[in-house]
């Protein structure tokens, strides 16, 4: 990297070194709390005018700090303090109703859409289906606090539960309704877990970068007589979220 006169590394901005001052003024705001978690930071303009650089410069500084988790930088919405993870427990029985009613914050899952479609290989291996079994493919999303949190797809044997699309498209609670098919608990069986980087289709939906690593789950459950009854992967935000592996 050039050197200044004095000997000091130049950065090319406008701003010179002043992106590291920026970043660390910040730093200290957000880690000693007088800009709390979840809260919209000033826009970059505001930042250029406060520290009196140009918006390359406040850029820098702002990447340095998404780096380090500190910030997220959402596209068409703004600039936000990264808040404190949630812990998402996988356990026998996984449930995402409590697991948010443990978090005590407020949160949605919707359903994106579903289809009825012929399983192939790797839903029929995981569901223990026959060749040409059809399977119910519901697509979800969750928020929290207004926050994307996960995006997934679930599989279940269209056989076993006709109807289960109407059923989850007025209330996506899996749980309840498999009581309609007279299946009052259910376990897990597997969960597999992963760090990628999402897709574009996942990217959007969770409003990140596509540099930005997913924890992606991979479950199997199963009733009481040890059936499967539901086959599904789901990315969450990989900044937002920790599983807990009970």
């Amino acid at each position: 990297m050039p050197l200044t006169s004095d000997g000091k590394e130049f950065d090319g901005t406008k701003g010179g070194l002043r992106w590291k001052k920026i970043a660390a003024s910040l730093r200290d705001d957000i880690r000693g709390r007088r800009v709390q978690p979840g809260k919209q930071l000033m826009t970059e303009v505001d930042l250029a005018v406060r520290f009196g650089v140009s918006r390359s410069t406040i850029r820098r500084g702002l990447a340095e700090l998404e780096k380090e988790g500190l910030i997220r930088i959402e596209h068409g919405r703004g600039i936000f303090i990264a808040e404190d993870v949630i812990t998402y427990a996988l356990g026998e029985r996984t449930r995402w109703t409590e697991n948010m009613e443990r978090s005590h914050l407020s949160w949605r899952r919707t359903v994106l859409g579903s289809a009825i479609e012929e399983a192939d290989s790797s839903v029929r291996r995981n569901l223990d289906l026959a060749f040409g079994a059809d399977v119910v493919c519901i697509d979800t999303a969750s928020e929290i606090d207004g926050r994307p949190m996960s995006v997934g797809r679930s599989y279940y044997p269209a056989e076993r539960f006709p109807g289960l699309d109407e059923m989850l498209s007025r209330d996506p609670s899996p749980t309840k309704a498999f009581r309609a098919f007279g299946i009052f608990d259910y376990t897990r069986k597997t969960t597999w877990i992963v760090s990628r980087l999402p897709t574009t289709r996942e990217a959007h939906l969770l409003r990140i970068a596509k540099t930005r690593p997913v924890l992606q789950t991979e479950k199997i459950d199963v009733d009481p007589e040890g059936r499967p009854i539901s086959y599904g992967i789901v990315c969450y935000c990989g900044d937002r979220i920790q599983l807990a592996v009970e």
